[in-house]
């Protein structure tokens, strides 16, 4: 992943795929980006050919927080074939605004690596971008609720306990 200030914000561009491995730090990094006032977040997936649905719930999460008003903070760059088809399939592409070009990058890139999370703090990112998938109507929204509701009891038993 790498991310790149344009004129109105930034560019954040995913590259070859957007998995469970890679959404924290985009997660992290949009928080931070449009938290501190930036007007508009890019992030680009004209170079990314698979979501995984962590991705996609940690989209339709910054979308939540970010993404709504006029005009919108957040825009996905994706073709309408193939950049979108994980959109289409989960019937989330009525949440997004989409753009088919990007913005170019003022100045140099800088590469954004995975964050290395501890098991617990992973298992609560995809919980939190599973529940976010499981409130959004689609033809998946039940086995993400059932996916949702496993992690959720695996993680309650793996807490710490008393001492």
């Amino acid at each position: 992943m790498k991310v790149g200030r344009t004129t109105a914000g930034y560019r954040l561009r995913v590259e070859g795929t957007g998995t469970m491995r890679e959404s924290p730090a985009v997660s992290e990094f949009a928080g931070h980006a449009l938290g501190d006032g930036a007007s508009t977040l890019v992030v680009d997936l004209t170079a990314c050919d698979y979501l995984d649905s962590t991705f996609l719930g940690c989209l339709v999460n910054l979308q939540l927080h970010h993404g709504r008003g006029e005009p919108p903070r957040l825009l996905i760059a994706a073709s309408p074939g193939v950049g979108r088809r994980s959109f289409a399939a989960n019937h989330l592409e009525p949440l997004f605004r989409f753009v088919e070009e990007c913005p170019g990058v003022v100045g140099e890139e800088q590469t954004i690596p995975p964050l290395a999370l501890g098991a617990l703090d992973m298992g609560r990112h995809i919980l939190e971008c599973h529940r976010r998938l499981a409130e959004t109507e689609g033809p998946n929204q039940a086995a993400f609720a059932r996916a949702a509701d496993d992690l959720a009891r695996e993680l309650a038993g793996s807490r710490p306990g008393p001492d």
